[in-house]
Order: C-alpha cells, then sequence, then structure tokens
C-alpha cells in the first residue's frame, strides 16, 4: 500500500508537471493569438455616439482668435451582405448637430429631418473603408457652415486590425490615406499608425481586445465659406485606445486625442495665419 501510494505520488507530481509544460509550450505556440475582424451582424443594429470637442487658436496678426466646435453624431451600423471579399454595411442615422463658439458668436445646432434616414458603405474586413459613395451622397447643412455629408464623419470612423492573428504585446503598422468630399470642402489626410494588442480580457462574459495607437500624419484641406477659398495644411499626432469584441466582430469604444499646428491660408487677402487644432473624439457603442 505504501509503495502503491508513493508511486501514485510521483505519476501526479509527473502528470502535473508536464501539464504545465505543455501548457506553456501550448501558450507559445500561439494558443493565445486571435483572429480579429469586422463581422457586424445584420437585423439588429449596432448603436454608437460619436461626440467631437474641438478648439481651433489661429494667430491673426499678432491676435490670438478662438473657435470651440462641438458635435454630436448618433446611429447605427448592420450588416447588409458581402461586396466581393468586402462587408456592405448600413448606417442608420439617429442624431446628428454640431455648434461654433467664436467671439463673434455662436451658429450651428441640431439637423433636423435626418432621424431614421440611411445609407450603405462598404468595408474590408480588417476596417479599410472600399467605398464612401452612399455616405457622400447623404447630404445635410449645418447652420453656419454649409453643405457636408456623412463621408467626411466615416471615413476613418474604423480603427484598423491586422491581417494576422495576434497575442498581447504584438504590434502592426499602417500607412494609408484617407478622402473625403463635399460641396465646400474636401480633405486628404496621409497617416502612418502603430497599433498595439494590449491585453485581451473577459469582460461581463465578452472576449474583449484591448488595443492602443500612436498616429502621426498630415492634413490638407480646401474649404469654401462666404465666398472664400481657404486652404488648410499641416502636421499632426494622435493617441488611441479602442476596444474590439473578439467573437462579436466589432469595436465598442475608442477615444482619440489629437494636435495639428499648421497653416490656414486666404489667397484673395493674401494672408496667411497659423493655427492650432486640439481635438478629443470619443465614439461607445450603447
Amino acid at each position: 500500500m505504501k509503495s502503491r501510494s508513493v508511486r501514485t505520488i510521483v505519476f501526479t507530481a509527473l502528470f502535473m508537471i508536464i501539464s504545465g509544460l505543455y501548457s506553456v509550450i501550448y501558450s507559445q505556440s500561439g494558443a493565445a493569438e486571435v483572429k480579429l475582424t469586422y463581422n457586424y451582424p445584420a437585423g439588429t443594429g449596432v448603436n454608437y455616439m460619436v461626440s467631437t470637442v474641438m478648439a481651433q487658436v489661429m494667430d491673426i496678426q499678432g491676435q490670438t482668435m478662438q473657435n470651440d466646435v462641438n458635435s454630436a453624431f448618433g446611429f447605427s451600423v448592420r450588416g447588409a451582405g458581402n461586396q466581393d471579399a468586402n462587408l456592405k454595411l448600413e448606417i442608420v442615422v439617429d442624431t446628428l448637430g454640431q455648434t461654433t463658439m467664436s467671439p463673434m458668436g455662436g451658429s450651428g445646432g441640431a439637423v433636423s429631418d435626418v432621424k431614421g434616414k440611411s445609407c450603405f458603405v462598404v468595408v474590408s474586413p480588417d476596417g479599410k473603408m472600399i467605398d464612401l459613395t452612399g455616405a457622400e451622397e447623404f447630404k445635410y447643412v449645418v447652420d453656419g457652415t454649409g453643405e457636408s455629408n456623412l463621408g467626411q464623419a466615416l471615413a476613418d470612423f474604423f480603427p484598423r486590425l491586422p491581417d494576422k492573428p495576434v497575442k498581447a504585446g504584438d504590434t502592426w503598422t499602417v500607412q494609408d490615406s484617407v478622402m473625403s468630399k463635399s460641396p465646400s470642402s474636401s480633405m486628404k489626410i496621409v497617416f502612418k499608425s502603430e497599433y498595439r494588442l494590449e491585453s485581451i480580457e473577459n469582460t461581463d462574459g465578452v472576449e474583449i481586445a484591448k488595443i492602443s495607437i500612436n498616429n502621426e500624419g498630415k492634413i490638407a484641406q480646401s474649404i469654401s465659406a462666404q465666398g472664400m477659398d481657404l486652404y488648410l495644411s499641416g502636421p499632426f499626432t494622435s493617441t488611441s485606445d479602442f476596444t474590439f469584441a473578439v467573437k462579436e466582430g466589432y469595436f465598442q469604444q475608442q477615444t482619440t486625442n489629437m494636435k495639428m499646428t499648421g497653416d490656414l491660408e486666404i489667397p484673395s487677402m493674401s494672408m496667411v495665419m497659423p493655427i492650432t487644432l486640439d481635438m478629443k473624439t470619443v465614439a461607445e457603442k450603447k
């Protein structure tokens, strides 16, 4: 009995050691890796609210002028099938508005008659916007700023995902450009983004990937306002954190802080003014 007990103890100890080694080897071989890909469900949409606070500070011949811009965009995203190897998504608007406060007063407000209206966009499984045509055809007017469209709000809405499975600590780089246009403005953003998967956690039964981003790039924008042409350009940097529901296939929250230091040119007045933009954007699943 004694020798059998000893053998049992030894066997159990060896089994635990072997199991531990197997777990380590299995983990190192990629068991902790996940494949991140967008896959919005059809039917019930995923609801988001995007809130942006921006301070524009201009130096006008030695005098400083600040404009504060607040905007809100509430909408839902739902799958509408595939287009080739990409996702066709329906965007249904709920809330849309923007206000601007300047030394000369305030303007803007909520955009009426948009609740329930929709458009379609095409996005790759890793979040690259493939076709914005439907969003650019969704036009609206904000008091004091002229005509705009949803293409400008959605052009870089989806954080980019890696093209291969990743585990905590892995990084990936995205270099790309984004363009958007409306009757009163056009904008091109050229950027380089460094992504890092910080951790994979279980939150309320949902497997969540937590990801950080460091961005740098350049913005070039042309604007037609009150009969004048304006050109804004300059480099920017930003940092972001976002969470992605791994099995569900969509991001849940993203916070971005961005700063741009550039120039605002008004050719008709032969003026070039230094300008600084500080912006914080929070996009949250509701």
